[in-house]
């Protein structure tokens, strides 16, 4: 991750950084979440008015040295109750969905047959059934579908200032089997049949909520762990998944040998300063955290 100072750079970069990858395929389509940082606790920041000696943390190989939670980039209600115009069944399952008031989404990116934004159920409204087996209930989650993104981190911008929308347009995702629902709204999330959409009998109205509102249980965090090397030391970009680690797309921050300490490194918006390294171990100052005002798209491992 780099450090950006708007919405716009972040969320372009790792949009086509899932073009490039393969991520972008036409069946299934794949759905992922916008996510934002939340701020850094302040205790956790070294007080520039204190001892240096009463600010030093230090950190042995594999230990974090800054992380902060995520969450969505932002929460909608729907403010009005609306039913499908038609069955929303198929020929092997019956399908059902209650699309009723109060009900909670978080913003989304469809990639694949489309791009699109969208917003995704924190709830799963949906309950179907095979016919062969109509005991075998299961339930699911239902996406509104909005505008089609040329330019997503433009598009996406705008739409995510909206207090405001409508959508007459639904389709239905798969979140996997076993995972939490809080957990999902930080995962890709899949749209099996992408060529099937729902209309419903009048518009969706959606109200955005105070930041508050949304639910960040079980959301995963943005970390820099500190990694001894052969050739010196490196600070690593990761995410913590259910306290596990998981790589992330970026450059590791290299602390080489001949490191002339102090030194200051800037990452992601996070400002951290190098005090020493000797034996494995690495003392340092966190002067200020993750910056808070970027969108990235977010596909969490399982």
């Amino acid at each position: 991750m780099k450090t950006h100072r708007s919405k716009r750079p972040v969320l372009a970069s790792l949009f086509l950084a899932a073009a490039l990858s393969g991520c972008v395929s036409l069946t299934p389509d794949s759905v992922y979440p916008i996510g934002t940082k939340q701020a850094l606790d302040a205790a956790l920041l070294a007080d520039p008015g204190a001892p240096l000696e009463a600010t030093i943390r230090t950190a042995k190989s594999g230990d974090i040295i800054l992380q902060q939670a995520v969450r969505n980039a932002g929460a909608y209600v729907l403010e009005n109750s609306v039913v499908p115009d038609g069955d929303v069944s198929l020929a092997v399952q019956a399908r059902t969905v209650d699309l009723k008031e109060g009900l909670k989404f978080f913003p989304a990116i469809n990639v694949g047959s489309e791009t699109a934004l969208v917003l995704c159920s924190f709830d799963r409204p949906a309950v179907w059934s095979p016919r062969l087996n109509p005991n075998a209930k299961g339930t699911g989650r239902v996406c509104f579908r909005f505008e089609e993104l040329t330019t997503p981190a433009d598009d996406v911008d705008a739409a995510l200032g909206s207090g405001v929308r409508s959508s007459s347009v639904f389709f239905f995702v798969s979140d996997g089997i076993g995972l939490s629902q809080t957990t999902t709204a930080f995962r890709k999330i899949e749209r099996w049949d992408p060529q099937l959409t729902y209309k419903v009998t009048e518009r969706a109205r959606f109200r955005l909520l105070p930041q508050g509102d949304a639910d960040t249980d079980g959301a995963p965090l943005v970390a820099l762990r500190f990694v001894v090397t052969a050739e010196g030391a490196q600070l690593e970009p990761i995410y913590l998944a259910g306290n596990q680690p998981m790589p992330v797309k970026e450059q590791p921050i290299v602390i080489k040998a001949d490191q002339v300490f102090p030194a200051k490194i800037e990452h992601d918006g996070a400002e951290i300063e190098l005090l020493a390294l000797k034996d494995g171990v690495l003392a340092y100052r966190v002067l200020s955290g993750f910056a808070t005002d970027s969108t990235f798209l977010m596909d969490l491992p399982s």
